[in-house]
């Protein structure tokens, strides 16, 4: 088939066909789809580059559109100049971002965030840096306060430990553990001489537990016969009470059935008027004789040495009393 082709032609043709192959597994390898295909360059300029390297991704919605071609130190700015390679199509605005983001398990990768803006970004624009928190940045940020509060209670502890209080308590401790271990023997002893008697109370303890059925039925048969005395009494103290009632009743009654037909002292005096008032005159004299009595003494007592006191004791109390008609002093 290859007769008559000079051994440079096959070389040629050979070493074309390595070179070819090459490229295409180069740029598969890189992640280059089609390396027929057109692609665009574009430029960040980062601070710092956070371990990026050449053919770090470049991601879109988790989408590969490109890679980092090179990335280079600009001496006058101290500017980390990357540059990119997107070979995708995408509409990119002039005023996007790409983000450098550290991933789990290691490695980075450069995130494009699309802007908002208008105007579009052509091959060899300047896109925007922006930076995102790496893991350990992360972990720093929590694991820092609980070292700083760790150091800080390593501190207070180190302190509390070299007092001088601290160190005489240690001190103190081996002494403190023969005094508590004497007075555990001591009380075992204890113990020990109160065994008999504890176990002379528990058997009595027992006995008794045991004779509680007796003395429950004993007690519940005391109870029913006091049950039944109080009945007893209490019925033949209702009985006699209520007699008593009755005959009390019965006599009420017949006093006042006595005063309303006008029988005996008290029945007059309620139903007689006249009576009523004479007694009531009755007593009203006696009580102005009595104050009369108390006041004149020498009016009813003659004396055959005090006439003329008898005399001016008459004439007194009949000025001043009125409960009886006014008499000639002589007589």
């Amino acid at each position: 088939m290859l007769k008559g082709v000079s051994k440079e032609t096959k070389v040629g043709s050979v070493t074309a066909l390595a070179i070819t192959v090459l490229i295409l597994g180069y740029n598969y390898m890189v992640g280059r789809d089609n390396p027929f295909k057109g692609s665009r360059e574009f430029f960040v300029l980062y601070d710092s580059a956070q371990g990026l390297a050449v053919s770090t991704p470049v991601m879109y919605n988790g989408f590969r559109v490109g890679q980092l071609q090179k990335i280079r130190l600009d001496e006058a700015s101290n500017k980390i100049v990357v540059t990119l390679e997107v070979y995708s199509e995408l509409a990119i605005p002039k005023n996007s971002h790409v983000q450098i983001q550290s991933e789990l398990l290691g490695g980075m990768k450069l995130k494009l965030r699309l802007g908002t803006g208008k105007e579009m970004a052509q091959d060899g624009d300047t896109l925007l840096p922006e930076y995102d928190r790496d893991v350990m940045s992360m972990v720093n940020e929590k694991v820092a306060p609980i070292a700083a509060g760790v150091d800080s209670l390593i501190g207070n502890l180190n302190k509390l430990i070299t007092r001088q209080s601290v160190q005489e308590s240690f001190d103190r401790l081996p002494a403190l553990v023969a005094s508590i271990t004497q007075t555990l023997m001591n009380v075992k002893n204890i113990i020990e001489e109160m065994r008999p008697g504890v176990a002379t109370s528990v058997n009595n303890l027992a006995k008794f537990s045991n004779n509680l059925d007796n003395y429950s039925k004993s007690i519940d048969q005391s109870l029913k016969s006091f049950a039944g005395l109080s009945k007893q009494m209490d019925s033949i103290q209702v009985g006699r009470i209520a007699n008593s009632l009755e005959e009390t009743i019965a006599a009420l009654s017949a006093v006042a059935s006595d005063l309303k037909s006008g029988k005996g002292t008290l029945g007059k005096l309620a139903t007689d008027d006249a009576l009523y008032n004479n007694l009531v005159q009755t007593n009203a004299s006696l009580i102005c004789l009595m104050n009369d009595i108390k006041a004149y003494p020498q009016k009813y007592i003659p004396l055959p040495w005090g006439k003329k006191q008898r005399k001016k004791a008459m004439e007194q109390s009949n000025t001043t009393n009125l409960c009886f008609p006014q008499k000639d002093s002589t007589n």
